[in-house]
């Protein structure tokens, strides 16, 4: 088998597990154990360095970071199953809302809820800040407001049909509900959501983590 996702529960690793789902192909899950030390290992700091999840391993190749394993996935197998673009404007726009959404809204979205909700405060951090909890809800809407606009007219992310782009966005908005936290009345995040939670691929990977 030449693909491998290593992860584990209530990561970001769920999004690559939901892309992979998605696309059909095969692969082996491997689950590693932070208590353990598994992420620790040698053997896992030469797939993904920094020792978080999740890692991929593709035919001898190695990625880490969320974002840039799912522009591998997209490019390598999604064309060919319609579940990404290609090369043009619809492309581009895959790759920035891919990055984004792991990059700005689960950001702010997290630290968010790390500071401000009480329903995460076994992952929140000591030294806990109102002060940061605002900042970063002020931006999280900022974030949800933009992807409510670009869902005026369209049922997903790129347009009329569901692709690996709308992955991490929705991958990350459903922990936060999860989380405590929610969309905050954007009707047309709701029903995206909706749309998305409704996957069978997510259903197989036991939700959005």
């Amino acid at each position: 088998m030449s693909i491998r996702l290593y992860g584990w529960p209530d990561s970001t690793a769920a999004r690559v597990h939901w892309a992979l789902e998605e696309l059909g192909v095969s692969y082996e899950y491997v689950e590693l154990d932070r208590k353990r030390g598994d992420n620790r290992a040698p053997a896992y700091l030469a797939v993904n360095p920094t020792g978080k999840v999740p890692g991929l391993v593709d035919g001898g190749q190695a990625y880490f970071e969320s974002a840039a394993i799912l522009l591998h996935l997209g490019d390598t197998y999604g064309r060919e199953r319609g579940l990404w673009p290609a090369p043009g404007a619809a492309r581009a726009e895959a790759l920035c809302w891919t990055v984004w959404a792991t990059t700005e809204l689960h950001a702010y979205m997290m630290q968010w809820l790390y500071h401000g909700k009480d329903t995460v405060v076994s992952y929140a951090p000591a030294d806990r800040s109102k002060a940061t909890a605002d900042y970063n809800h002020g931006q999280y809407l900022r974030m949800l407001d933009a992807l409510e606009a670009r869902l005026a007219g369209r049922d997903y992310i790129l347009g009329a049909t569901f692709s690996l782009a709308d992955v991490p966005a929705a991958s990350s908005l459903l922990t936060g509900i999860a989380l405590g936290g929610g969309v905050e009345g954007r009707k047309q995040i709701e029903a995206w959501l909706a749309r998305c939670r409704a996957r069978p691929a997510l259903a197989r990977i036991g939700g959005a983590g």
